[in-house]
C-alpha cells in the first residue's frame, strides 16, 4: 500500500510546476528555470526516498504531467518535456546509484543543465538539425534574450556564463537537497485564521519566444552586424517561428493525447490529489509568511523547507 506521504509529495510537485512556475513566468523573473529545476529535483528526490521505487517515481511523473495538462494547458511544450525528462532521469539514477546524496546531486545538476539547454535539445532531437548548427541557433537565442549583455560579452562568453550559472547553482542546490530530510512539522505552525481566501488573480502570460523572434528578425535587417551573424539570426528566427506555429503545437497535441489516455487509469489518484491541493496551497502561503523572519536569500531555503515539512 502506498503511503499518503507519496501523494502529498506529488501534490507539492504539481503546485511547484503549475502555481509557482506560473507566478515566476508572470512576473518575468530572470532565469526562471533555476527555481523550477530546484523544486522538480527536490520532489523527485523526496518521492524516491519515500517509495524506494523507480516505477513509483515514473508513475508520479505521469500524474504531474496529467495535472500540468489540466491546470496549465497553455504552458510551452518544453515545460512538459522537462518534467518527463527529469522524472525519467531521476528514476534511472536512483536505481543505479546506491548513495542518496550523490543521486540527489546528480538529479539536481541534470535538472538544471537540461533546463538550460532545452532549446538546444529541441533543435537537435525534434528538428533533427546538426549539433553545430543547432548550437549556433542556441547561442543566438541567448544573445537575443540578454541583448544588454551582448554589448559587453561575446556570444561565446555569454553562453558559457549562462550555462555556468546553471551549473554552479545546480551543484549548490544539489548539495542542499542532499541534506533535506522527510521530517514532518504538520501542526507546528499556527495556521488557524491565517489562510486568506482571496480571489485568484489571472495573470496574462505572453510567451517570451515572440519578442526573441522579433529581435532576431530585426538583427537580420540591421547592417551594423556582420553578414554571417545576420544570416544565423534569420535562420534562428525562421526555425523558432516554425516551432511556435507548427511543430510545437503538433507535438504538444500528441503528448496531450497520450496523457489523456493515461488519465482514465489514474482517476482515483487524481481525485485524491485534487483534494490535497487546497491544503498545499494554503501551506505555501503560510510558509512564505513564516519565511519573512529570514533575511535576504536565506528566506528561500527556509520557505521551501517549511513548506515541505508542514505539508507532509
Amino acid at each position: 500500500m502506498i503511503s499518503k506521504r507519496y501523494y502529498r509529495l506529488i501534490a507539492l510537485w504539481v503546485l511547484a510546476e503549475t502555481f509557482l512556475g506560473g507566478l515566476l513566468h508572470a512576473f518575468r523573473i530572470p532565469l526562471t528555470g533555476v527555481f523550477i529545476a530546484c523544486f522538480s529535483a527536490l520532489f523527485i528526490s523526496l518521492i524516491y526516498s519515500t517509495t524506494r521505487s523507480s516505477k513509483k517515481l515514473i508513475h508520479a511523473t505521469l500524474i504531474v504531467l496529467v495535472f500540468k495538462m489540466l491546470l496549465s494547458p497553455h504552458a510551452p511544450l518544453g515545460a512538459f518535456l522537462s518534467v518527463a525528462l527529469q522524472g525519467s532521469f531521476g528514476a534511472f539514477i536512483f536505481a543505479l546509484v546506491p548513495s542518496q546524496k550523490l543521486g540527489r546531486t546528480l538529479v539536481t545538476v541534470f535538472a538544471y543543465m537540461q533546463s538550460a539547454t532545452m532549446k538546444l535539445l529541441s533543435l537537435t532531437i525534434i528538428f533533427g538539425i546538426g549539433f553545430w548548427d543547432a548550437l549556433d541557433e542556441f547561442m543566438l537565442s541567448i544573445v537575443a534574450y540578454f541583448p544588454f549583455l551582448s554589448t559587453v560579452l561575446s556570444a561565446k562568453n555569454l553562453v558559457l556564463s549562462y550555462l555556468g550559472i546553471y551549473l554552479i547553482t545546480g551543484l549548490i542546490a544539489g548539495w542542499m537537497i542532499g541534506k533535506v530530510s522527510l521530517e514532518s512539522r504538520r501542526g507546528s505552525l499556527d495556521i488557524e485564521g491565517n489562510t486568506p481566501q482571496g480571489e485568484k488573480k489571472k495573470s496574462s502570460k505572453m510567451s517570451l519566444e515572440w519578442p526573441v523572434i522579433l529581435l532576431l528578425f530585426l538583427i537580420y535587417f540591421l547592417p551594423i552586424f556582420p553578414d554571417s551573424f545576420r544570416e544565423m539570426s534569420l535562420r534562428a528566427a525562421i526555425i523558432l517561428t516554425l516551432w511556435q506555429l507548427f511543430l510545437g503545437p503538433l507535438v504538444k497535441k500528441l503528448l496531450f493525447k497520450f496523457l489523456g489516455s493515461k488519465r482514465s487509469g489514474m482517476i482515483r489518484e487524481i481525485n485524491l490529489i485534487e483534494g490535497i491541493l487546497p491544503e498545499m496551497r494554503d501551506n505555501l502561503k503560510i510558509s512564505w509568511r513564516a519565511a519573512s523572519t529570514q533575511k535576504g536569500l536565506l528566506r528561500i531555503p527556509f520557505f521551501v523547507k517549511t513548506w515541505v515539512q508542514i505539508s507532509l
